[in-house]
């Protein structure tokens, strides 16, 4: 829970992890079809959309094939796929589209940092912290913050190697909080995302 902004702005959600390849291929069109109707794309955009979508992953699936390639050479092929995908899906956005992509990036951008100071409130008066221990807290989320927005502004990286990066920022996010935590209020904090999780089981 202390981990508002990283649980905001992961690449791929946490069950994602738990996803065959075709769900996860499932839920990866959902979301540009979901950004296609936001967008409000005309048919022939959605067409083109479908073609680049379709291109890009057999190309990625032919890639995978190629079991002589080294990693480093995997790698480079992917970052090289990425990019192309990636331009070629700004290339089919009009103007007007790609301004309000933007603004919508940056509405989620403010959202996660609203929820996440909400959040961390709210863990103040649960955990009973100091004003120095919030101090902390609040550092480290804004640390954070702005170490995965520069993540997800490298165009440089693909989504897998972004989700990767991301994912190193939690585990260091969990150490760092056993230097600002005691022991007990750790421990009230695992029972407290302990039954955080059996809730969500629940619905």
């Amino acid at each position: 829970m202390l981990m508002a902004v990283v649980a905001v702005y992961a690449q791929q959600p946490e069950n994602e992890k738990s996803m065959g390849p075709s769900r996860l291929q499932h839920f990866r069109q959902h979301g540009r079809g979901m950004m296609a109707k936001k967008l409000n794309f005309s048919d022939q955009q959605k067409e083109q959309l479908k073609n680049i979508n379709g291109d890009y992953q057999q190309k990625i699936t032919d890639l995978k094939k190629h079991d002589e390639i080294t990693v480093k050479e995997f790698k480079t092929q992917m970052i090289a796929l990425h990019k192309e995908h990636r331009d070629q899906l700004q290339a089919l956005l009009t103007p007007e589209q790609k301004d309000q992509l933007a603004k919508m990036k940056e509405k989620r951008m403010e959202m996660a940092k609203v929820n996440a100071g909400a959040k961390a409130e709210k863990m103040k008066i649960k955990l009973g912290l100091s004003d120095a221990q919030a101090s902390q807290l609040k550092e480290m989320h804004s640390s954070t913050f702005t170490k995965i927005k520069s993540i997800h502004a490298d165009n440089v990286l693909t989504p897998d190697q972004k989700h990767e990066q991301i994912k190193s920022l939690v585990l260091q996010q969990k150490e760092q909080l056993k230097t600002i935590l005691t022991t007990a209020q750790l421990e009230q904090l695992q029972q407290m995302r302990a039954q955080h999780k059996r809730m969500d089981f629940s619905k």
